[in-house]
């Protein structure tokens, strides 16, 4: 059971739930405070219950655009002990490393942690993202390393002026060329002067590096040593193709110096507070890594927040089949998750892509806080002006009576804004926002308790006056705007299903964020999909981050690799990960071999000893039944045709437009025994056996071996 967050609120003139000072938060003026005597503490409970053993937290902490949240989980149970919120502090001298440390500092003080308690800390970031988006990056100073007739070509490869951003922003390369056993000094020289020139990191850059790259570690240390922040390009991608792999590493450079700052500030904050714990940071894959290891590719975090929420939805949730909304106050990220996995692609920044895989997560710029367009008598739009960005209260948060004499006017929120946003002018002047959750809430649609549940009164008067606009009343006004947001995420959602060909497959839809109930129900009744709301939803990153596993990708360039080869990029992905601090039992490692394009990729994930028996935590008989059944949409319930402890077959009958649009045929599921479903596409049972071990391949070969049978995906599972 996990624990419920058992604070109360109190009215505070001037501050926040959020953020516990001065803001126009629209939650309203409240703050968090200890229970009542009377009132149950579950932060004391826990400790009580751990007294005679040794005791452990995990620390996640979600970086967002507008709030930072911070969840405390003991290790073994996994309930929830504690959560923070606090305003991002993108505007800090430290960046958001203050936000993380304040969320810190108020979780340990008020779940009464203490610091050798904390076994694990891992936070996402939106750093690398907005500095992409912003243009706030360095300047990027370019060495190549080159020789002889293959060095001019290079050299054309590595003919860089500028690596563009977006339409407006890039990163500015300046270049030196040397040969590869230059000396110290003429590397320190070429620094130097890349440095006069602008250049606030450096790439080095040889052909073939993936090979060997002692060239380019030498270098790479020399400029190191001498204070120069640079980075190599075999450390960002181990595939051939030097001028998409000196790109990647460029644009990694420009955000170098930043991240290296704010990784820094993040790791001394932690330091400040007494924890020993290594400091982890989401990445773009749904991964973690170590802070050493940002500080050399902060590239690998430019989609790290999404990847939290993605994280979550499968370890948390066990997700197996389904897409995942996360609904924030600014933008919903939504992600497709099949066979417990969540797909991926390769990144594209600039119109480039990159040699940076990352999941696949689209955005769409509707949310919790979105605000509502009209055009004449109709609603236009929902968003993309957020009451978030606005500065605006949402008008469901403010009590009745502020709201009585209101106006309805249509404005620009800001300037260079559409003057068509519904915006509600009190009898004091002031302003508050129309938003989807006033709709929400107007129409009595969130349940009781839900994180966006408001005054369903204020939210009537907001909705009366944007109706009595419109011609509609109050809850046709409400039912419209939450329509226009529903068919805008929806059509996201079947876009992302259409391109991973996953129509008709057996999907749910899971809502997380604090604007989950807002969007996502209505969203999944147009996809006619299942809604389910994720626990702790308003927390959802900030518990991915908490939950997930250390996680290390090799890829390397080698056409017809043989088993030799395999293992071997196998076996550097394992060791990389066991150097890193995980248990080796719990080390599971991907391997797939790419033939067209002649890459042999291996992905490996695994956790401390700490915690690996929580993230193995297995089901019963009777759980996996049913997962099966939900994911075959059989038509009775799955038969148990094989189990020997750790995985189960599944057989059964699902139906089919067949002949006259009716028939049936049997249907098959393999499920590990920690709730994720699996399945077959290899053909040979060797293939299989290296998955699930030797006896159970032979019985999943003779299961899965009829000719109706579709074969999924059956590689290990990330979901724990």
């Amino acid at each position: 059971m996990r624990g419920p967050d058992t604070s109360r609120r109190t009215r505070r003139a001037g501050s926040c739930a959020c953020c516990r000072a001065a803001c126009a938060c629209p939650r309203g003026p409240w703050t968090i405070s200890r229970p009542r005597s009377s009132e149950p503490d579950f932060s004391r409970n826990w400790r009580k219950s751990n007294m005679s053993e040794t005791r452990a937290v995990r620390i996640g902490i979600d970086v967002g655009g507008t709030f930072t949240h911070a969840v405390a989980i003991d290790h073994k149970s996994f309930e929830i002990v504690r959560t923070v919120c606090v305003p991002t502090t993108h505007g800090a001298a430290e960046g958001v490393a203050l936000g993380i440390r304040q969320c810190l500092e108020t979780l340990v003080s008020e779940a009464d942690i203490e610091a050798r308690e904390v076994a694990f800390v891992a936070h996402s970031t939106t750093q690398a993202t907005n500095a992409l988006l912003e243009g706030d990056v360095a300047q990027a100073g370019l060495i190549g390393l080159l020789a002889g007739a293959a060095g001019a070509r290079a050299k054309h490869e590595l003919d860089f002026t500028a690596v563009p951003l977006t339409q407006t922003h890039s990163v500015a390369v300046h270049s030196a060329f040397l040969p590869p056993d230059a000396g110290e000094r003429d590397i320190l020289a070429a620094g130097e002067a890349l440095k006069q020139k602008g250049a606030g990191a450096f790439v080095v850059a040889q052909p073939f590096a993936t090979d060997d790259a002692s060239a380019e570690l030498r270098a790479l240390d020399i400029l190191n040593a001498a204070g120069l922040p640079a980075t190599a390009t075999h450390q960002v991608s181990g595939l051939y193709g030097l001028k998409a792999r000196a790109r990647t590493s460029i644009i990694n450079a420009g955000i170098l110096p930043r991240m290296v700052e704010v990784s820094s500030s993040t790791r001394d904050a932690v330091a400040r507070l007494g924890i020993g714990a290594a400091l982890m940071i989401m990445r773009s894959d749904g991964g973690v890594m170590d802070a050493a290891r940002m500080a050399r590719t902060p590239i690998l975090t430019i989609l790290s927040g999404p990847a939290a929420g993605v994280s979550a939805a499968i370890l948390h949730e066990k997700l197996s089949n389904g897409l995942f909304v996360e609904v924030g106050g600014t933008s919903t990220d939504i992600s497709l998750i099949r066979n417990g996995r969540p797909q991926k692609k390769n990144a594209v920044i600039g119109g480039n892509v990159l040699y940076l895989e990352t999941l696949d997560v689209r955005t769409v710029g509707v949310a919790g806080g979105s605000m509502i367009r009209a055009a004449g008598r109709r609603i236009a739009a929902v968003g993309p002006r957020s009451a978030h960005i606005a500065g605006l209260p949402y008008a469901c948060f403010l009590s009745p009576d502020r709201l009585q004499n209101a106006t309805l006017e249509f404005a620009a929120p800001r300037p260079g804004d559409p003057a068509d946003y519904a915006i509600l002018v009190l009898a004091d002047g002031s302003r508050a926002a129309v938003t989807t959750t006033c709709a929400a809430n107007a129409l009595g649609v969130l349940p009781e308790g839900d994180y966006a549940r408001a005054d369903s009164e204020s939210a009537a008067i907001a909705l009366t006056l944007l109706g009595a606009a419109l011609g509609l009343d109050a809850a046709a006004a409400a039912a419209a705007v939450l329509d226009t947001a529903a068919d805008k995420t929806a059509e996201l959602c079947r876009k992302l299903i259409q391109d991973y060909d996953s129509a008709g497959a057996p999907l749910i839809l899971a809502g997380g964020g604090g604007g989950a109930s807002v969007i996502a129900p209505r969203t999944a009744e147009k996809l006619g999909l299942r809604f389910t709301l994720a626990a702790n939803a308003p927390v959802v990153s900030a518990v991915g981050a908490a939950m997930a596993m250390l996680k290390e990708v090799v890829e390397r360039s080698i056409v017809n690799p043989t088993d030799d080869d395999i293992r071997a990029v196998r076996s550097e992905a394992v060791r990389a990960l066991a150097s890193a601090g995980c248990d080796p039992a719990t080390i599971q490692a991907d391997v797939s071999v790419d033939a067209r394009r002649g890459v042999v990729r291996a992905e490996a994930t695994g956790s401390s000893a700490l915690v690996a028996d929580k993230l193995q935590e297995k089901i019963g008989a009777d759980r996996a039944r049913e997962l099966a059944a939900e994911s075959m949409r059989a038509a009775a319930p799955a038969d148990l045709v094989f189990e020997d402890g750790d995985t189960f077959v599944f057989q059964g009958e699902v139906k089919t437009a067949g002949f006259l649009g009716i028939g049936k045929k049997r249907a098959k599921e393999l499920l590990e025994a920690f709730g994720s479903v699996q399945g077959v596409k290899f053909a040979t049972t060797e293939q299989i056996a290296e998955v699930v071990g030797e006896k159970v391949a032979a019985k999943i070969a003779e299961y899965f071996a009829a000719p109706d049978h579709e074969p999924i995906d059956s590689s290990t599972p990330s979901a724990g």
